[in-house]
């Protein structure tokens, strides 16, 4: 079982206590794939957000919005990201992961 060694507050997992167990690879594949899927519900609920406020009638009133129509577009953005979502959160995981994997082996080899 591998394991990544934490040693910036920056990554995931890194703890203030330097005599804290390594976190496990897996572990950290699911802290990743978890902030990765709430980056992509974040920017669906602005797109959502941004799409009921724009109108392409100029003299048309922008309608209020209530603390219900947020409602409805955190629970829209949760749906639509449900599953395998847009495949942003997929693609970001992946990448972010390389480059982990990437930086544990340039630290190996110094």
């Amino acid at each position: 079982m591998s394991t990544i060694n934490s040693s910036s507050p920056w990554e995931l997992g890194a703890s203030t206590n330097k005599l804290a167990t390594p976190v496990n690879a897996a572990n950290y594949r699911e802290k990743v794939e978890e902030a990765a899927r709430g980056f992509e519900t974040t920017l669906v609920r602005q797109m959502l957000r941004e799409m009921r406020n724009s109108s392409f009638d100029p003299d048309k009133q922008k309608s209020i919005n209530t603390g219900y129509t947020d409602m409805v577009d955190d629970q829209v953005a949760a749906m639509i990201t449900k599953g395998d979502g847009l495949g942003f959160a997929k693609k970001m995981t992946e990448q972010l992961l390389r480059q982990a994997d990437i930086a544990a082996q340039i630290k190996a080899k110094n």
